[in-house]
């Protein structure tokens, strides 16, 4: 039975009130809002998300893209740190994309949705062309829901993206008719802008990127190089790698890359930035499946498999003695996964 009161808490003013319903987990957000009409009110104001912030209890959230079986559903799944799956959130506006970038800006507090591609149906006989898009989204956690923001100066899809300092970058990629591009872009949260700047003109498919010690590290499949950028002098340095990679999920974890290669099957790649060293992990097999994408939640790497019953392994990095893997049964998504990442809320 609803209870309705004039005060938040009987006995409490509402500031104290406040205080102590801030520092509820979110697992007993659906439990708790039953209490009052107020109580389901404040839990949902952008003032409730303020006050936890204040008080210091911001958790991590593990937010999953997936795709149904068909191909015709998209959706996300919410999990906390404990592997409670607490929901979904909105789909991003608009249709479909593939060759999207996915990244978490603002601390971790905001979660941006970057460009892609839609297939658009040709003239001919069962031919389609690709149009790329330019837009880009922001989820907002205490609202849940997107909002569209400054949209990129150039259509791009499978380009690399990463976030420096606070600062996001996009670099390379295609455009709509598979027109290869040479440029990179910087977005802007506080202006709200996007500033296209030159990069390394390399031929090279996708790759990835990452930030470590506050330079841009682009990574192009295909290419022994790494590409670096220091946003303090604007410039751009070569690196050679001496090993040419073809990679197609990846993940940062403790300032080291861990990556899937079509050149490596059955292994990990890793990569240490800070001794431009390559080594590789085995992975364990799983009769009748195999590994699509990489993940992280808790300081660790999550393999995410697309049979298997959707079943993720979990790689702990400070296992010192018998096997690093083990099944994670607290991240289980339902359905095929397309993309994860972290949120702080």
């Amino acid at each position: 039975m609803v209870v309705e009161s004039s005060s938040i808490i009987p006995g409490l003013t509402d500031d104290a009130a406040e205080l102590c319903l801030s520092r509820i987990p979110r697992c007993s957000f659906q439990i708790i809002s039953l209490v009052s009409r107020r109580w389901r009110t404040f839990l949902r104001s952008e003032h409730f998300s303020a006050v936890r912030r204040l008080t210091g209890t911001v958790e991590e959230f593990l937010c999953v893209l997936m795709e149904s079986e068909c191909g015709r559903d998209v959706y996300w799944e919410v999990f906390d740190a404990s592997g409670n799956k607490l929901g979904q959130i909105p789909p991003v506006p608009g249709p479909l994309k593939r060759g999207f970038g996915l990244v978490v800006l603002d601390g971790g507090k905001r979660m941006v949705f970057i460009g892609g591609y839609t297939e658009v149906e040709g003239s001919g006989i069962n031919s389609t062309t690709v149009s790329a898009s330019a837009d880009v989204f922001e989820f907002d956690p205490a609202a849940n829901s997107w909002r569209k923001v400054a949209g990129m100066n150039i259509p791009r899809y499978n380009f690399a993206f990463a976030q420096v300092d606070g600062l996001l970058y996009v670099i390379r990629g295609y455009s709509t008719d598979a027109y290869s591009l040479s440029n990179a872009e910087v977005y802007n949260l506080e202006t709200n802008q996007w500033s296209l700047m030159d990069c390394p003109n390399r031929p090279v498919w996708r790759g990835f990127a990452f930030s470590f010690n506050s330079k841009l590290y682009a990574v192009g499949n295909g290419s022994r190089f790494i590409d670096i950028y220091d946003p303090k002098t604007q410039t751009w340095e070569e690196l050679n790698s001496e090993q040419s990679v073809s990679v197609y999920s990846y993940a940062v974890v403790r300032n080291k890359v861990y990556f899937m290669d079509r050149n490596m099957p059955g292994c990990l790649g890793v990569f240490d930035p800070e001794e431009n060293s390559w080594s590789s992990v085995f992975v364990p097999r799983r009769e009748g499946g195999f590994w699509v994408r990489l993940g992280v939640w808790n300081d660790k790497v999550l393999l995410f498999s697309r049979v298997c019953g959707h079943e993720t392994l979990m790689y702990d990095l400070d296992k010192e003695k018998g096997s690093k893997w083990r099944v994670c049964d607290q991240i289980k998504p339902s359905a095929s996964h397309l993309a994860s990442l972290l949120i702080n809320f």
